[in-house]
């Protein structure tokens, strides 16, 4: 007969069975009051050094974010580094670059007028905007506005800062571009027209159009309910009771907003302002998902909400409807073809007469670009994508000119390129082409019919994965390559298109920010580098970057390592991976980070790494982003093994004998798997899976499907029980526990996830879960499902319960970091801390 004995871990639940461990690195757990023996001191004094709260004081501006001074050439920005915050003024065209005002006034005059005392290089504020005239700066202390004459150097109040106030102003204020909203800005909940002469907003599930010129306001919908809303926000009761129970700290402006009934809708405006189109979804026949909130008082509550999963015929629809200024009421779009398809990328290329959208299908395979008539409906289609086995990926459709040839972007080649069509859909080029990606279009000029493409894998350089741009004429003729550094870039182009902002670096170089030419990538002149000084001094190095092959020997997978700052070659180090398998990303970084908790980690004494795998990121190929359709928990394990070893042959201080793997979300279910699948429960020996979907088939059904994919049974079927279209709206129990959702008469859809619950069996090490209880994302029945099996199974594993905690763990995250660092110090060092409840 088993029993159960309770550990602690850091005051969280903790399950320990008493069959015996499947691999005992340590010695055995020692009694209260025995001292515990001790293998490898972990080094916890060089830890903390190096974890967030100091890291975050010795980390500065890292790259230049620039506010473009109306639509000119000139910007101006705010950087941090060890001397403190200055904003500056840039004019390239005289290579010009000073201080956007006078630091040390202001914060004389603030401190005088606020009543508070600011130093120059410290301001309470870290953005303006400039009064249409260009004459003036606000920005926002507070919850007050201030006003500073450039010219004068007096300061103004502006009063308390309001909500409805936002009209004023927009008249009266150039907030830029590129830099966002203004100081403290909340999103508008205004949809304005290009004209400005009106805007669309929701109230109570309904949508609502404003006349500005007459102040008429008409309510266009008056169908909307829960679930089938234009928008909606909580009450304020409600929301002072999520701020209990999360205990936020929020401003008087935030909170102001909350009070607002009043939401931004899902409009898209026509370049005429004669007409929009919004969207809205119907999730009334989803079915309800449940957390119990424990924390609540006086008695613990239910929540409730909407969550459609994999393969279940009860999912979310989609409807979109018109509206033209001068009617009352919205028009329903009748767009039906696919069962449960999606509406994507709506927009209106030349006027009011017709808009455009991408209809794509429930397999996520196929896929159309649709012209509507926006009186009659008629429907046009201008081109089709299909493909098998992986899902199509899709970018926003961009014109070259308004009404003239756009740009189009596939992966029908096996790599994800730009195609050029006419305006009516007669394909005419290809723009780009290669092994490589073109991974978006960054930037264009309508004027000039240039287009500014961002790409990795084109250029030589230690990873595929950095971003260089490119300019193109529109046609695709006449392509300059404008980042030449083998870094990663981040651009931001003047409105004018003759300059842009660039930020590179790697991960083992701090960013640099220069200005360059748009036409030919020349640099203009230098504006910042990032200060890593004091990072220096408290011994912080940047990772490592290297490159491995895959499983099957051919493939390039590449990854970063980071070491202890008192690293010593002639010791033998425990290895510990950070994983996310993707598909949709893989988290391996390309660009400058100063490390986080893997930094951490490495302190006490381990060879921390990332290292990517086939079935990661869609930078790549489309076969190696793909790689794992079907096949949604193993696919990556093989690459990682793989990488790990190759890194222990290259290196005599890695101890393969010590193998740690933790993650996060998808990293968790892959964590949970390394330590369950065999062969790879003999490789790694710890495992920290925070917020798994271990089970995939109770997880959102949209990722589920677009990257595990749903299957296609073709049979004859006899029903008379049928919705739209003539589909039937039946859901069948199919094989293996599959779910079956009928398409029509002759094909049904099925979708089986593998399960990490079915692996329990095999678990050895050691392995800690742990989960937000009140995770709306990632359910925590995935976790209780994990639980369930291994204790049916008679395992030992560890687990800890986050209260109150959602996805990202929140206010418990370093509590939940520390836990995990102890975990490997105590399961690969042999450093055992659990013999008392002091947290050291």
């Amino acid at each position: 007969m088993s029993c159960f004995r309770s550990r602690a871990l850091f005051g969280s639940a903790l399950l320990a069975l008493t069959a015996p461990a499947a691999y005992a690195q340590q010695p055995p757990v020692p009694q209260v009051e025995m001292q515990p023996v001790r293998v490898n001191r972990a080094n916890w004094a060089l830890a903390e050094r190096f974890n967030t709260a100091n890291m975050r004081n010795l980390t500065f501006s890292t790259s230049v974010s620039p506010r473009w001074v109306g639509e000119t050439d000139s910007m101006f920005y705010n950087w941090r580094d060890r001397n403190g915050a200055t904003f500056y003024l840039v004019v390239p065209q005289q290579r010009l670059k000073r201080p956007l005002f006078d630091h040390v006034k202001l914060a004389e005059a603030l401190s005088q007028m606020h009543r508070k005392p600011y130093e120059p290089g410290k301001l309470p504020f870290t953005e303006v905007n400039f009064t249409k005239d260009h004459k003036r700066l606000r920005f926002q202390v507070d919850s007050t506005r201030y006003e500073w004459n450039l010219a004068a150097q007096t300061l103004a109040s502006l009063g308390i800062w309001k909500r409805d106030s936002i009209a004023v102003d927009e008249e009266r204020e150039d907030r830029g571009q590129g830099g966002g909203g203004g100081p403290g800005r909340t999103p508008d909940f205004r949809n304005f027209s290009p004209d400005s002469t009106a805007f669309a907003f929701a109230r109570d599930h309904q949508l609502f159009v404003v006349d500005v010129a007459r102040g008429d306001t008409v309510q266009v919908s008056t169908d909307g309910e829960k679930d089938y809303s234009f928008g909606f926000r909580d009450t304020l009761a409600q929301q002072q009771q999520q701020e209990q129970q999360q205990q936020q700290q929020i401003t008087d402006e935030e909170r102001a907003r909350r009070r607002d009934p009043r939401v931004r809708a899902n409009v898209s405006w026509s370049p005429d302002s004669k007409a929009f189109t919004v969207q809205r979804n119907d999730s009334r026949q989803v079915k309800d998902l449940y957390l119990v909130n424990v924390l609540s008082n006086p008695r613990p509550t239910l929540r409730s909400y909407k969550y459609a999963m994999p393969g279940e015929d009860t999912v979310s629809q989609q409807e979109l409807f018109v509206f033209a200024r001068g009617e009352r009421a919205l028009r329903k779009v009748p767009l039906d073809k696919w069962k449960d398809q999606r509406v994507l990328n709506v927009h209106w290329p030349v006027n009011s007469s017709a808009f455009r959208l991408v209809r794509r299908d429930r397999l996520q395979r196929n896929l159309e670009l649709l012209e509507v008539n926006a009186t009659t409906f008629a429907t046009r289609t201008l081109l089709t994508e299909s493909v098998e086995n992986a899902f199509l990926e899709t970018q926003p459709v961009r014109y070259v000119t308004r009404g003239g040839d756009f740009v189009w972007f596939s992966e029908r080649t096996g790599w994800g390129h730009f195609y050029l069509y006419s305006h009516d859909g007669t394909f005419k080029r290809a723009l780009t082409s290669g092994p490589w990606r073109a991974d978006g279009l960054v930037d264009q000029d309508t004027i000039r019919g240039t287009l500014f493409v961002n790409a990795v894998g084109r250029e030589p350089g230690p990873s595929p994965y950095l971003r260089h741009v490119y300019r193109m004429n529109g046609d695709g003729s006449g392509s300059v390559h404008l980042t030449p550094s083998t870094h990663d870039h981040a651009t931001t182009f003047s409105p004018t298109k003759r300059y842009f902002v660039d930020t590179y670096s790697r991960a083992d170089t701090i960013p640099v920010s220069v200005v360059r030419d748009a036409a030919t990538g020349r640099l203009v002149m230098p504006l910042e580098v990032a200060d890593d000084m004091r990072l220096r001094e408290m011994g912080w190095t940047p990772p490592t970057p290297f490159v491995t092959k895959a499983a099957d020997g051919v493939t390039d997978i590449y990854g970063n390592m980071w070491k202890p700052a008192d690293f010593d070659s002639t010791k033998k180090y425990p290895i510990v991976a950070y994983v996310y398998p993707g598909p949709q990303t893989e988290q391996v970084t390309s660009a400058f980070s100063t490390g986080g908790v893997m930094q951490q980690l490495a302190q006490l004494g381990f060879v921390v790494i990332q290292i990517g795998n086939r079935g990661g990121t869609p930078q790549r190929s489309n076969a190696y982003h793909s790689f794992g359709y079907y096949n949604l928990r193993d696919y990556a394990l093989a690459d990682k093994k793989t990488g790990i070893e190759q890194l222990a042959a290259r290196h005599r201080f890695i101890d393969l004998d010590r193998v740690g793997i933790y993650g996060h979300s998808g990293g968790g279910f892959l964590t949970a798997a390394a330590l369950m699948l065999p062969p790879y429960n003999d490789f790694f020996k710890v495992g920290v899976s925070s917020a798994g979907n271990h089970d995939n088939n109770i997880y959102n059904q949209n990722w589920s499907e677009q990257h595990h994919g749903l299957r296609v049974i073709t049979e004859r079927r006899d029903s008379t029980q049928r919705g739209t279209n003539g589909a039937t709206r039946t859901q069948q129990q199919g094989r293996n526990g599959a779910r079956t959702v009928v398409a029509d008469d002759s094909t049904r859809y099925e979708i089986r996830v593998p399960t990490n619950a079915e692996l329990a069996a095999n678990l050895k090490g050691k392995l800690l879960l742990a989960h937000g209880d009140m995770d709306n994302n990632v359910h925590p029945g995935n976790t209780i499902r994990l639980v369930d099996a291994l204790i049916k199974a008679n395992k030992r594993f560890d687990l800890m319960i986050l209260p109150g905690q959602a996805h990202g763990f929140g206010p418990m995250q370093n509590y939940f970091n520390r836990a995990l660092m102890e975990y490997f110090a105590e399961h690969l060092l042999g450093d055992y801390y659990r013999h008392t409840a002091e947290i050291r």
